[in-house]
């Protein structure tokens, strides 16, 4: 016996009601990120992991145990030459705060380790719900599980970009204040790196402030700042300081237009996005519209076919 009239309408509301919550959810998700740059080439390192490996080692006992087995392990990954990983691993890294202070050959490894658990996961269910003979397919856990620690360290990088930008505005504003009352460019860093202790906009400037107070020219810290996160207002961030270096001019004034040129961009990119919004509720509200018609009137649609009406 076929379905009946009343389930058919049953699941032709659930499955708009069920696309427009989808179509909610996308339309959520567009108005809360903001602009991602695309994966940069950079490959340099941080002064800063020591620190962040003693805050994890201080947090997270899980850490601390895991730790050593996993730092003898790389250094036998270390001498299998695996630069390619090593090159694949490094940007996302950098751009997600070096979390756990870890190396790259720890880094690698612990996509190795993800990548075998993987592994044995995957042969294991096949053998279990399908075949042993086709244990073999447990195989592809291995890249997997490495790209899974890749896309984790990506979506941190993401929620990390986005922290930076909104607070970048408030940096420059700060950087000015302190820059007009006479101080140095070393000084101010070193205020804001102070009162942005545990956000990411203070490890990075510190780290720009780490390589200056080590000898760095103040040039190529801020270029390396720049390449590191690849995030298009800090290029223009860096490119401001090195030019305002260069040619002279005074920081404190190019700074503050920046600051002027990236408000009035967040507010055009605003309102842009409240545009955009509107056009993508439309089809959501158009489903919940007519799922709302199909459950009011479907009784007397289906009493109308019952009496013969078609």
């Amino acid at each position: 016996m076929g379905p009946t009239p009343a389930l058919i309408l049953k699941i032709l509301a659930c499955a708009c009601f069920g696309t427009a919550t989808a179509f909610f959810v996308l339309v959520l998700y567009r108005v809360s990120v903001i602009g991602r740059g695309a994966s940069s080439a950079y490959t340099g390192t941080s002064m800063r992991r020591a620190d962040m490996r003693r805050k994890a080692l201080a947090g997270s006992p899980l850490f601390r145990f895991t730790i050593p087995w996993l730092h003898a392990l790389s250094t036998m990954v270390g001498r299998l030459g695996l630069e390619a990983m090593y090159n694949y691993v490094r940007s996302p890294y950098a751009r997600a705060g070096y979390p756990g202070g870890l190396e790259d050959e720890e880094v690698v490894s612990l996509g190795l380790v993800l990548g075998v658990a993987t592994s044995l996961f995957l042969a294991y269910s096949v053998a279990l719900l399908w075949q042993p003979a086709m244990i073999w397919l447990g195989l592809f856990g291995i890249p997997l599980g490495f790209v899974m620690l890749v896309a984790n360290l990506k979506a941190r990088a993401s929620v990390r970009e986005t922290r930076i930008l909104r607070a970048l505005p408030y940096v420059l504003d700060l950087l000015v204040l302190i820059l007009r009352s006479g101080t140095s460019l070393s000084i101010a860093l070193a205020r804001v790196v102070g009162d942005y202790d545990d956000h990411p906009v203070g490890e990075e400037l510190g780290q720009v402030l780490a390589e200056i107070e080590m000898g760095a020219p103040r040039i190529d810290a801020f270029r390396r700042f720049a390449a590191r996160l690849n995030i298009a207002d800090i290029s223009s961030l860096a490119d401001a300081i090195v030019q305002s270096e260069e040619l002279g001019w005074p920081l404190a004034e190019t700074l503050e237009h920046l600051a002027d040129r990236l408000a009035s961009e967040r507010i055009l990119q605003a309102q842009a996005t409240a545009g955009s919004a509107g056009v993508l509720v439309m089809l959501p509200s158009t489903l919940v519209l007519a799922s709302a018609v199909l459950l009011l009137f479907g009784p007397l649609m289906i009493r109308y076919m019952q009496q013969g009406g078609l």
